[in-house]
């Protein structure tokens, strides 16, 4: 019995280490349960009586030339008082480029339609949170002037704020001469002089249709050290880029007009917390800890004499004449 109550214990042990590690792996995987959703955000189809409207889930802007007879040896700085805002330079023509106002989180799904002229930028800023997954689907096209020839090769970016007032920076100063200085960056530098795409991966060069997904383990903010400010909600950009760029892998301006559909397909998603992690992390560090104790322990407990009572294979059958005999033998001498 006592044999049969050890295994019992190690079976349970063993249930209760595999259920450590395969439970918050089953629900970081919620994809599988929601086939249907997924398929329907793949086709980009949405309901427009449940879009997203302009000026409270999103803004456009629309990114046009500055000078290039500025001489930017004269350079001259130049405050805004009533935004709060400093530019080095003249500041850039279009609609809500320095456009920061609030948003509500992104909850439903959205569609637009952008002309994006020859040299500039356009796209949209919005306020992308935890709990959703962003399906954004793009189809380029000619514009009415130029319908007989194919759709230009275009690309997509999507940007954080910091990084977004990198790439209107680069676009103001797109006229000087040795500006494209990005590949005598190191790589691990590159992040804190030039604009990034999200996450490094978010950048989508020479298409003309394109569909990607991307989800938010928390809510983008910043703020001031040590907690000293409050933090502020860092806006998203989805940049369709029609011009030539600092990124040597870019595609060049087209040299014509033309037009982006795009549509924004949000569905709920299943956000673990961050103290799963700490548990996962903390349970395998503690099992590879246990492992050599158990196995000293199953070592040592295997010679010990567990007071097992011996059991006869073929017990005697005795029968009334046997006993009765054996009763009525006489005692040997001694």
């Amino acid at each position: 019995m006592a044999r049969v109550a050890s295994k019992i214990g190690d079976v349970r042990s063993a249930v209760l280490l595999s259920a450590l590690f395969v439970i918050p792996l089953l629900l970081a995987l919620p994809e599988p349960l929601s086939i249907g959703s997924a398929k329907a955000a793949i086709d980009c189809s949405y309901d427009s009586s449940t879009a997203a409207q302009w000026h409270k889930q999103v803004n456009s802007f629309n990114m046009s030339g500055v000078s290039d007879g500025y001489n930017y040896e004269d350079e001259y700085y130049e405050e805004d008082w009533d935004s709060g805002q400093q530019w080095w330079g003249p500041s850039l023509d279009g609609d809500n480029i320095y456009n920061k106002s609030e948003l509500s989180a992104l909850r439903s799904d959205f569609h637009a339609s952008f002309i994006v002229n020859n040299d500039s930028s356009s796209g949209i800023r919005m306020n992308l949170t935890h709990g959703y997954r962003y399906t954004f689907c793009f189809v380029v096209h000619s514009d009415n002037q130029s319908t007989h020839l194919p759709a230009p090769l275009v690309d997509f970016y999507l940007l954080q704020e910091y990084d977004w007032d990198f790439y209107r920076r680069d676009f103001e100063i797109r006229s000087m001469e040795d500006r494209d200085l990005l590949n005598k960056i190191p790589p691990e530098w590159r992040d804190i002089v030039a604009w990034m795409p999200y996450r490094d991966v978010h950048s989508y060069e020479g298409k003309r249709q394109l569909d990607f997904t991307v989800s938010l383990d928390a809510d983008e903010t910043s703020g001031a050290f040590f907690g000293l400010a409050e933090p502020e909600t860092e806006w998203m950009y989805i940049v369709i880029d029609g011009w030539d760029n600092m990124r040597d892998s870019d595609t060049p301006a087209p040299h014509r007009n033309f037009t982006v559909d795009l549509t924004i397909m949000a569905e709920e998603r299943l956000t673990l917390p961050k103290f799963t992690v700490s548990i996962f992390c903390c349970g395998l560090f503690l099992s590879l800890m246990a492992a050599p104790l158990i196995l000293h322990n199953k070592f040592l407990s295997a010679g010990k004499d567990e007071g097992t009572v011996a059991v006869d294979l073929m017990p005697l059958m005795e029968t009334e004449q046997s006993r009765a005999a054996a009763s009525l033998a006489p005692d040997k001498p001694p």
